[in-house]
């Protein structure tokens, strides 16, 4: 390398940093424009010295024969120029191309290397673009990356840069790469959904794309996601009165029914969650479902253990859980699903409401009470007691309507609240985990100002995220670099 004449050029850069280093000591120049001037030429530093590396790799490809199908007898066909941009700036790779009988063409350095194949960013850019642009929009995901290292690149090519990553996403968490460690022997599956705002143009925009829209008329409409959540966690039996605390505000814990003070156990379901994986479907509640509960059965090794699945109401969620868990052959693991306590509290307090008016000294006793009840099983007696209040009571028919809810909600749905026995286990009692995922993983990006999404640009956006989210990033990008050798050797071989 020392006889090269890019060892040379790399000589000249550390001359040339040196004496910038030099009138930085001897001119009065600000801090933040040294700290810049020394990034550019260390830049230019490093593409001298990978372009040098490179080079000498070059030679090592003579003998190297990869691992390939059929025979490994290569043609040279010649020097062949690839573009390649690294962290440190632009560069043209001028190597040898072969010709296999199989294969077609072939260039050993792209192999030896490992350089990207279908797009010529570095594999450090793709992921610092795609986990940047999981956070914020395209053009915003490039602008400091470019301003620190001169790329060039565009809002546009980062989109691109998630359609590609997203595309092997689903082969990701379906590989043995995605083993969690040290998993208890209790978990939880989580659902939900979140809109999306999608692309629809009208006929008359599609026809005219410069078309004003008129009154009442939307560019686009929502498309529901679905968020799966699954994790373990160790059971926390709590007590009534903390989960009460919890729903009610922290002066609740120092009450009990006989006056004496209990302790703040104002602790959030979420906390006792671990390992916590997400993903979101776009428009397919049972494809997000039943990965959830596949999920759920790849992580349960112990025999002993067993799972829950807290979620609110929604519509036809029930029907496809119990469908799943009968399909996977799970159900003497699975201890049932668990209504949500914060949705019901919901109903008490707009019962309340409709009992006492919104104002009343009595409306928050008569909720503490109820939930108690509800927290001790006594789901018959609430009911039973909301109903002598529509029958006794001198109400409006509005507030009857309001009280009839809370009645028709806790009867369809009984089986699902017994939060004695729940709590009694330690198992959570809220689908909170799930509802914050639909926030942090769906409408904290898809939903930004003005934002639109096709329906591959959506669910490519919410898998690269839920990588991001989940903490796997360094971990798929590796399994990204394995595959993209496979597929492309498989794709010439075919």
């Amino acid at each position: 390398m020392k006889n090269s004449k890019l060892a040379g050029k790399i000589q000249e850069e550390i001359e040339k940093l040196l004496n910038l280093s030099e009138d930085y000591i001897e001119k009065e120049v600000g801090v933040h424009a040294i700290e810049k001037g020394l990034l550019k030429q260390l830049l230019r530093l490093g593409l001298e010295i990978l372009k040098c590396i490179i080079c000498e790799k070059l030679k090592k490809t003579e003998g190297y024969v990869p691992n390939l199908p059929g025979d490994n007898e290569y043609e040279n066909k010649g020097k062949k120029e690839r573009k390649y941009l690294s962290l440190f700036g632009h560069l043209t790779i001028e190597r040898p191309s072969y010709w296999n009988r199989e294969l077609g063409d072939f260039q050993k350095l792209d192999e030896y290397l490992k350089l990207p194949i279908g797009i010529y960013w570095s594999y450090n850019i793709q992921e610092l673009v795609g986990e940047t642009s999981t956070e914020t929009d395209y053009r915003e995901s490039v602008r400091i990356m470019n301003s620190l290292l001169s790329l060039g690149l565009s809002g546009k090519s980062s989109e691109r840069n998630v359609d590609r990553l997203g595309e092997y996403v689903e082969c990701f968490y379906g590989s043995a790469v995605n083993e969690n460690e040290e998993e208890g022997i209790n978990f939880s599956a989580g659902f939900d959904g979140k809109g999306v705002p999608k692309i629809k143009p009208s006929k008359e925009i599609r026809d005219n794309p410069k078309e004003r829209l008129q009154r009442g008329q939307k560019r686009g409409v929502k498309q529901m996601a679905t968020v799966s959540v699954t994790s373990s966690f160790t059971p926390q039996q709590r007590t009534a009165e903390s989960i009460i605390a919890g729903l009610m505000g922290k002066e609740e814990a120092d009450k009990s029914e006989d006056g004496v003070r209990v302790e703040d156990e104002n602790k959030t379901d979420n906390k006792l969650h671990k390992n916590i994986h997400r993903r979101g479907f776009l428009a397919d509640q049972e494809g997000a479902i039943e990965y959830g509960i596949q999920e759920i059965k790849r992580r349960m090794s112990n025999p002993k253990s067993r799972f829950v699945v807290p979620i609110d109401a929604g519509i036809g969620l029930e029907e496809k859980v119990l469908s799943c868990v009968k399909k996977y052959k799970l159900k003497s693991k699975f201890d049932g699903i668990i209504l949500d306590i914060v949705h019901v509290s919901e109903y008490v307090w707009d019962a309340a409401t409709a009992i006492f008016g919104e104002k009343s000294k009595f409306r928050r006793g008569w909720v503490r009470v109820v939930l108690k009840d509800l927290l001790e099983s006594k789901t018959d007696k609430v009911i039973k007691d909301l109903q002598l209040n529509c029958d006794k009571t001198d109400l409006s028919e509005n507030k009857k309507e309001q009280i009839k809810k809370a009645i028709t909600y806790f009867t369809n749905h009984q089986h699902k609240m017994d939060y004695k026995k729940f709590l009694k286990k330690g198992y959570p009692i809220s689908s909170s985990i799930v509802e914050s995922t639909c926030k942090h993983l769906v409408k904290d990006r898809m939903e930004q100002s003005g934002m639109r999404w096709s329906c591959s640009g959506a669910q490519n956006m919410l898998d690269v995220r839920a990588v991001k989210i989940n903490g796997d990033m360094s971990k798929f990008m590796d399994f990204v670099i394995q595959k993209d050798r496979k597929v492309e050797l498989i794709k010439k071989a075919a």
